[in-house]
């Protein structure tokens, strides 16, 4: 467990993952999933931001690299995702052959600022943005609420 980022620690404890969800296979989540928003929300105040993670990089038990950031979609209103801002682009599962389950968990939050203030998106091919991510922080910059968390596991 020494090899546990601080942000694999904090994605565990804070949204218990490690609970797996349903099993896809990879073939079936490499474009970027259609999102269907069903929160209630003040839709003048409220802007929502979706992050996928995977806090199992490269390996369950050795996550040296984890979390492993895969999508931000931030600042949208509703259930208009595409209103928003990527921070991040979308990056399809690609768990290493023989590395076991990899748990991608969807954490939708809301905030009460849009992000248009924040940088730009994290390319798919910018591993060194997307390895040990800074969850943690994202939340604090941003000031978001978690209002929403789900996961499914691909095997690698």
């Amino acid at each position: 467990m020494a090899n546990i980022s601080p942000d694999v620690g904090y994605v565990r404890e804070q949204y218990n993952a490690g609970k797996n969800g349903d099993e896809l296979k990879r073939g079936d989540t490499q474009t970027e999933p259609k999102v269907q928003i069903n929160v209630d929300a003040d839709s003048e105040n409220s802007h929502f931001t979706l992050v996928m993670i995977d806090p199992d990089a490269p390996q369950r038990g050795n996550e040296r690299a984890g979390p492993w950031l895969h999508w931000i979609q931030a600042g949208f209103v509703g259930n208009d995702i595409k209103s928003g801002k990527t921070l991040a682009d979308y990056q399809g599962p690609a768990p290493p052959s023989g590395t076991g389950p990899h748990q991608y968990v969807f954490l939708l939050y809301k905030s009460d600022t849009p992000t248009s203030q924040h940088g730009g998106s994290i390319a798919v091919s910018d591993s060194g943005k997307r390895q040990k991510y800074q969850l943690k922080k994202l939340e604090q910059d941003l000031h978001l609420q978690l209002v929403a968390a789900t996961s499914y596991t691909v095997i690698g």
